[in-house]
């Protein structure tokens, strides 16, 4: 096995959710007719009142959100690139997300009854029953799930073929594996850019505001860009080391233009290396 074969594993994170919206075919027959249209387009009607959906909404791009800032890009499919290291923290919080996100359709679900009810009131003539899901049919379109695969070798291919046949293919999985490794390297520098930029910016500017995440993002980023680093990258890890240095509390920030230059100066250099200035 190669390296990044023992280092990590691919991991597919999958979220549904009820949209609360259907389209109406009558409404849009409707307008078209009294416009002379066809084709013109779509009339969703909105089935519920869409702010009892936000609480599950909330959690679900927060589970999403960390689920990227956590792995590396791999295929277009869905699949990416998880670390082994990260494994156990990553396995956690998805766990307390989806704890928390179970919970919430929970709540929402003890409420739909009395959101469908008045659904007819809000809706008038467009309120058809037969749009809304019974309780336990409603329950299974929320789900966060994920589902975990092994970095595919080239050496694990032992399909009955012939020998020139079978050596094409593992060429080109070992080609494919090689170039997404290549992708999954480069979107750790690029984390690296948007960071520090943005440190560069904020503080680089004489009155520029300073909130809590210019810094919380660095340190996040801190913390796990050496799991991120599959490849061992000595530059990375360098970069990992410069980005430690230069954590500082965003109240001194706030506070000293003498720190906001420093903090700026360090991002410049760092941006230097990575050949962005």
């Amino acid at each position: 096995m190669t390296i990044i074969q023992n280092k990590a594993m691919l991991v597919d994170l999958s979220i549904s959710m009820w949209t609360a919206t259907k389209h109406d075919k009558t409404v849009s027959a409707e307008v078209e007719r009294a416009h002379g249209a066809k084709d013109a387009g779509r009339y969703n009607k909105a089935l519920i009142d869409k702010s009892y959906l936000e609480p599950i909404s909330k959690i679900a791009n927060a589970a999403r959100q960390y689920h990227y800032s956590r792995t590396l890009p791999w295929t277009d499919k869905g699949q990416r690139l998880l670390p082994s290291i990260l494994f156990t923290d990553y396995s956690a919080e998805l766990r307390k997300l989806k704890a928390e996100f179970s919970k919430a359709v929970d709540a929402f679900l003890q409420v739909y009854p009395d959101l469908r009810d008045k659904a007819r009131t809000r809706l008038g003539t467009m309120f058809n029953p037969e749009d809304y899901p019974q309780g336990w049919e409603l329950r299974d379109k929320f789900a966060i799930d994920t589902e975990i695969f092994p970095v595919p070798d080239a050496q694990d291919f032992r399909v009955d073929l012939a020998n020139e046949q079978r050596d094409e293919i593992q060429a080109s999985i070992t080609k494919a594996v090689t170039s997404r490794q290549a992708k999954a390297v480069k979107d750790c520098y690029q984390r690296v850019r948007e960071v520090v930029a943005r440190i560069s910016e904020q503080c680089g500017k004489e009155k520029g505001r300073i909130h809590d995440s210019l810094m919380d993002n660095a340190r996040d980023l801190c913390g796990v860009l050496s799991g991120l680093n599959i490849t061992d990258d000595p530059d990375i890890k360098q970069l990992e080391r410069d980005i430690a240095t230069m954590l500082v509390d965003p109240q001194a920030l706030r506070d000293s233009p003498v720190e906001r230059k420093k903090a700026a100066d360090a991002a410049d250099e760092i941006l230097k290396k990575l050949g962005v200035l």
